[in-house]
């Protein structure tokens, strides 16, 4: 049996694949979210819901949720609403008079969640963040001038807001070379998680273009500047929106296309609703000509705000999710320009997933002239369910502009905003038919499915062995991260034939293949462990609470600290049975990492914390 049906599958997908279609729908949400206003969000995705009306899909819904900045939906806390409601300036007054941002240009000459000034707008000093002190910045009353992207300066930005600053005023100068006069859009400054929580302290924020922060600069260096700005924002309790759909099956079990939304470009995901309503159109059209035979799963459609909306709807979802993809950001122009191309994330090893081998033979099948690679899973942005306690494995396909964030993340600019339409006639149907495997197989076909796909899996660990022997060879690894390395491929490895039996019970007995792991690190020395890695070792804790630790709902908000970037994949490989230290070396032998001592006491401090608030609980 034939892996996608019938072995014209794709090419019938690429014909009734409509390019118009997919632009013009793209273009349209774009133009409805541009004003960067949750009142335009409502409105965006009422289109978007009528949409999928149109097109005949079933069980087409909008679902409210609270935007209250204190509402939790497993560890995320939606932030509040949120609008720009007319036009935001900021003005250089001294020493000289010049306009430096102005919304009536771009809305991105503003952050998303901005506090609005007092009526008439605020003049105050600007101060250069480089030359405060951080512990404790002297800004009251002050503009704050920062150089980089704030989303990676949370705890600054806290710092700043709680100094009472007059506002920041930021230049993501990594856009200095190819885009000097383009500016980066950035969207909520939490201090833990992504966004502000209710009680946290906000400010206005104003993101010039690179060639004005350079001017700053200088001006800055020859003595005072004063600013001027006026930020005419409103932040409120209101509501966000999920917007879902469905191509019925024989089950209610489902299958999920994820794609995100309220975000001001067209890459970024405007795109990923258009091709999400692509995808399920070919193969509703197939299914009623009997192309395709009848779904023996059902096809979700979920499109909402990024990790915040999917908590929110799956924590009322009662239909039982067994695998998902996320289709944000499928092509950027930067991934051509980077030479980058397609980027397939693997779900990750906390929850491994046949799906990502099919769509290997996918890729290689029906786009051989698409470059493209595989990366590890990590449960970043909406893979996050791919954890245990969610049950979710979900892989995405990405293009290349996140593996750069300079020149060519986020910045209101072609470089990124733009898609290209080329990959999209290829990755559509690919994805199309790669769905149309997971509804529609019956047992039988998902039993020759496994068959096949065994074959790639040990292809797949037989390299994965080479790669192990050469560094062997070499002196790069030793026998104790040899074996984690092992460990981990034999995990992905049987989890992936395991994943099978989430759609037809019963149906593999995964097994190692023979003499796959033969001891070639025999000869290799071995290490004693560290007094961190020793601690590490001798702690294990079980899971409390589903989902991954985001916006310590759990905590009151005195007692809220600020950890940094914790990998969620640690959280997510915790158990009764397995060590700290298993948890930490796993993660880092599947993303060729080496945790530091300093990095393992951090990790162990934070689990402390989780465990004192009912997050973890350790195992005596």
């Amino acid at each position: 049996m034939n892996l996608f049906f019938r072995p014209d599958l794709y090419d019938i997908l690429s014909k009734l694949y409509s390019t118009d279609r997919v632009m013009q729908t793209m273009e349209t949400l774009r133009t409805l979210e541009r004003p960067r206003r949750y009142s335009a969000f409502r409105d965006s995705t009422a289109w978007c819901m009528k949409v999928l009306e149109e097109a005949g899909f079933s069980d087409v819904r909008r679902i409210a949720h609270k935007a209250d900045g204190e509402t939790a939906s497993y560890d995320f806390i939606m932030p509040q609403a949120w609008d720009l409601e007319s036009r935001s300036t900021l003005r250089i007054v001294e020493p000289c008079d010049q306009l430096i941002a102005d919304t009536d240009i771009t809305t991105i000459h503003v952050s998303d969640y901005s506090a609005p000034t007092p009526e008439g707008g605020v003049t105050a000093e600007l101060v250069d963040a480089a030359k405060l002190d951080m512990e404790n910045p002297d800004c009251k009353g002050k503009f704050v001038f920062c150089r980089g992207y704030i989303p990676l300066q949370s705890t600054f930005y806290n710092r700043l807001a709680t100094a009472g600053c007059a506002g920041i005023v930021y230049a993501a100068f990594e856009t200095t070379t190819l885009e000097p006069d383009v500016p980066s859009w950035t969207s909520g400054h939490g201090c833990i998680g992504w966004y502000h929580q209710k009680e946290d302290p906000v400010v206005p924020v104003f993101c010039v273009t690179p060639k004005k922060g350079v001017e700053l600069s200088m001006l800055l260096a020859k003595g005072n500047v004063v600013l001027h700005g006026e930020m005419n924002t409103k932040i409120y309790d209101g509501e966000i929106y999920t917007v879902t759909a469905t191509i019925p099956g024989k089950s209610d079990e489902e299958f999920a296309l994820l794609a995100h939304l309220y975000e001001p470009f067209c890459a970024d995901d405007c795109q990923g609703f258009a091709a999400g309503v692509e995808i399920a159109l070919l193969l509703k059209e197939l299914i009623a000509e009997g192309v395709l035979p009848q779904p023996e799963k059902t096809l979700r459609l979920i499109f909402s705000m990024e990790r915040y909306g999917f908590a929110a709807f799956f924590a009322n979802h009662d239909k039982k999710i067994l695998a998902a993809m996320s289709i944000d950001t499928v092509t950027c122009l930067s991934s051509k320009i980077l030479n980058g191309g397609t980027l397939i994330t693997e779900s990750p090893l906390s929850l491994p997933y046949f799906g990502d081998m099919l769509v290997q033979v996918a890729m290689d099948t029906f786009c051989p002239d698409v470059k493209w690679r595989f990366t590890r899973g990590t449960l970043s942005d909406d893979c996050w369910a791919s954890e245990p306690s969610m049950g979710i494995p979900t892989n995405w396909v990405h293009g290349t502009s996140r593996d750069a964030r300079g020149d060519y993340h986020h910045c209101d600019n072609p470089i990124y905003d733009a898609v290209l339409p080329d990959i999209l006639e290829k990755l559509v149907p690919m994805i199309a038919a790669y769905s149309a495997v997971m509804v529609c197989g019956d047992r039988e076909h998902y039993k020759a499915l496994a068959a096949e796909l065994e074959k790639v899996a040990a292809d797949w660990l037989e390299t994965e062995k080479n790669f192990a022997v050469g560094c062997a060879a070499a002196g790069k690894i030793s026998k104790t991260d040899a074996e984690w390395r092992n460990k981990a491929m034999e995990m992905l490895y049987l989890g992936r034939m395991e994943s099978f039996n989430r759609f037809y019970p019963g149906l593999v007995t995964p097994k190692l293949p023979e003499h796959w792991a033969d001891d070639f690190y025999a000869t290799l020395s071995d290490r004693e462990l560290t007094p961190a890695e020793q601690e590490a070792a001798a702690v294990r804790y079980r899971i409390l609470t589903p989902g991954v630790p985001f916006s310590q709902a759990r905590v009151p908000s005195e007692e809220k600290v600020c950890w940094g970037e914790i990998p969620e994949l640690i959280w997510a490989l915790l158990s009764p049975e397995r060590s700290v230290l298993e948890a930490i070396r796993l993660r880092d032998a599947v993303h060729s990492a080496c945790t530091t001592d300093e990095r393992i006491r951090h990790i162990l401090a934070y689990f402390r914390f989780l465990a004192k608030y009912g997050y973890l609980e350790e195992m005596k």
